[in-house]
């Protein structure tokens, strides 16, 4: 099997393992991605989120929510927690939970690589 074979076939299980709640992220696991990416987690409407980068809680106010998506956006600027993306490895661990209604909590952690 090739190298592109073998990304497949994790990337499928990575996708396969997704907790319900979480409809998409990016970047993905294990991806390899320039420093100037955006950390966007995607969840049904009524979700909030608390976002741990390197072990660092992010606060709330440095993240975009986009309200009728219920996508959350996060990247590294000026006067944030993280002033840039170093070159290497980043683990980001979500926490979640309903905003209203029956609760539905639950985590995902995952890494990727900046170059």
């Amino acid at each position: 099997m090739t190298k592109n074979t073998y990304r497949f076939i994790i990337l499928l299980l990575t996708v396969l393992l997704f907790p319900n709640a979480i409809e998409n992220i990016y970047p993905l696991p294990y991806d390899q991605v320039p420093q100037q990416v955006s950390l966007e987690i995607d969840f049904p409407v009524g979700y909030e989120l608390t976002l741990i980068v390197d072990n660092y809680i992010i606060p709330k106010g440095e993240i975009q929510y986009v309200e009728a998506t219920g996508v959350y956006i996060w990247k590294p600027g000026p006067n944030k927690a993280f002033e840039t993306w170093g070159p290497g490895k980043h683990n980001v661990r979500i926490i979640w939970d309903t905003i209203t209604g029956l609760p539905d909590y639950g985590e995902f952690e995952w890494e990727f690589t900046t170059y």
